[in-house]
């Protein structure tokens, strides 16, 4: 018995020794930052929905400065708004930072058979990337601005017939961004419109949920986290989490797709991202590629070879990221206009000029430049997915003077950056369109609303001629009015994204 217990204090021992040096990582470094509590380090920051996570590290910047660590769980993070060390570790030492700061829910990006391009890395990143590049060049965007001004018109019929009922405009935008990527990213024939059966999963991925298995699989060890999330992701009919559910309609619709594909043949040209990803489909060894030996100036032809692991899971990220950001721009966007009436009138004078006819062409809509103006500025003030502006190093190395070890995270405070008066001026508080018609307009480094680099968000362009589409359309016809029900103050909440508690305004039509 007496051994029994010697062991039992060892192993304890070694536990807490474990967790107590991982813990005090960057105390021992000498490096800023809260501590947080044993164990979860600062994990526990990352359940408040009321607080999002983005306002909680731009507090901390105040409190530590531009470069702090924290800890979540196992994992280190440096974070960081000082331009020249992002400018170095997303461009200049983009070779040793090509991976992106990931949760044990995202798997293992490495050997895992269903891998995204948001958490791909190395070799199976870039010819991901490449594959889907295409999709979002000009004159892809040109042939779906038809399908996506479809949906705008079923959102238009909808506001007409609410008249001058106060209105969820989130939700609207909601609803307007699924029916968008589930037309071109799933071949869905029509508008769903309010009749979506994936809405409510994919709402509840950015919903408040319950944090318990990330919490968990954050403060075990790799191998073990990476075991317990694939038994919590099997795909199951029974399943209630949300992100199986959406997997299994999204396999569901590939493998008709394939069988369609073989009773009739392969379309000309393919018809949305399913039939795109097919014509790569092949069955590949991915623990083939030499991603640890990644490097971006050594990186010539690549296979265009996808498994269908791989097509789930590009429909699947291009769907749950097509409808949140998106959206949450254009409530932003609209929440901005509403407060500043001014510059409503100014968009409107611009959209009245450019847009004479009842379709608004991609032409008109890159003449758009105020409009633009608009969708920029709102995302500088209320930068959404700021949480995604990450990477992970993945070879040690020493970056503007601090030295930064293999596996460490590199989150970005993008709210702190974009408010920084020394980038923005005294007004960086302010709502003001005219500052992006500069000729030396802030980028790079000082705006990341769709990240930085090469590995920069590669649905930016379909995003932006959504929002510009919707609300000219919109604008064309309506003026946004502060209602009895409008939440003033704005309150903001989210973790992964940071949106309104709720925007419900008034649509008043205009007068001529």
């Amino acid at each position: 018995m007496a051994i029994f217990l010697a062991i039992l204090a060892s192993v304890l021992v070694i536990f807490l020794s474990f967790y107590l040096y991982s813990w005090t990582y960057w105390l021992r470094r000498g490096i800023p930052g809260p501590l947080g509590f044993p164990i979860f380090g600062n994990l526990l920051n990352h359940f408040h929905h009321e607080e999002p996570l983005g306002l909680k590290l731009q507090e901390f910047t105040k409190k530590y400065g531009k470069v702090f660590g924290i800890t979540e769980g196992l994992r280190q993070t440096l974070v960081i708004s000082d331009v020249e060390m992002i400018n170095e570790v997303f461009v200049k030492q983009f070779d040793n930072f090509y991976g992106r700061k990931l949760s044990p829910l995202h798997g293992d990006p490495e050997n895992d058979e269903r891998v995204s391009i948001f958490i791909s890395q190395g070799h199976r990143w870039k010819r991901l990337r490449n594959l889907s590049s295409p999709t979002f060049s000009s004159a892809s965007l040109r042939k779906l601005l038809g399908t996506v001004e479809d949906s705008v018109f079923q959102i238009l019929d909808v506001l007409e017939k609410k008249g001058g009922d106060q209105i969820d405009m989130l939700e609207i935008y909601q609803e307007f961004t699924l029916d968008v990527i589930g037309r071109i990213a799933m071949g869905q024939e029509g508008s769903k419109i309010f009749e979506n059966p994936l809405f409510s999963p994919v709402r509840q991925i950015f919903g408040k949920g319950n944090r318990w298995l990330f919490t968990i699989l954050s403060v075990l060890p790799k191998p073990l986290a990476l075991m317990i999330r694939k038994r919590v992701m099997q795909p199951s009919e029974a399943s209630k989490n949300p992100a199986v559910i959406i997997s299994l309609v999204i396999q569901k619709a590939v493998s008709e797709r394939i069988r369609q594909r073989k009773e009739q043949g392969a379309p000309g040209e393919p018809e949305d991202f399913i039939d795109l990803f097919l014509d790569a489909q092949s069955e590949i060894d991915i623990k083939s590629e030499k991603n640890e030996e990644f490097l971006k100036a050594n990186i010539g032809k690549i296979d265009r070879k996808l498994s269908m692991d791989e097509i789930i899971a590009q429909c699947f990220v291009f769907i749950v990221a097509g409808f949140d950001t998106t959206a949450l721009s254009l409530a932003f966007s609209t929440w901005l206009l509403t407060r500043n009436p001014e510059k409503m009138r100014k968009a409107q004078e611009e959209i009245d000029e450019i847009c004479t006819d009842a379709n608004i062409s991609f032409d008109q809509i890159a003449k758009l430049k105020y409009l633009d103006n608009v969708a920029k500025e709102a995302l500088r003030l209320y930068p959404l997915a700021g949480l995604a502006v990450s990477r992970k190093c993945m070879k040690s190395t020493e970056v503007c003077g601090i030295r930064i070890e293999k596996d460490t995270n590199i989150q970005v405070d993008t709210w702190s950056v974009h408010y920084d008066k020394q980038i923005w001026g005294e007004d960086s508080n302010e709502f003001r369109p005219e500052r992006w018609n500069d000729q030396q307009m802030k980028n790079g480094a000082n705006y990341l609303p769709f990240g930085f680099g090469p590995r920069q968000c590669i649905g930016m362009r379909l995003a932006m001629m959504e929002e510009k589409l919707i609300l000219a359309h919109i604008l064309r016809k309506f003026d946004f009015e502060i209602g009895s029900k409008t939440q003033i103050p704005l309150k903001l909440v989210g973790r992964a994204t940071t949106q309104p508690e709720t925007l419900v305004l008034k649509l008043r039509k205009r007068d001529y």
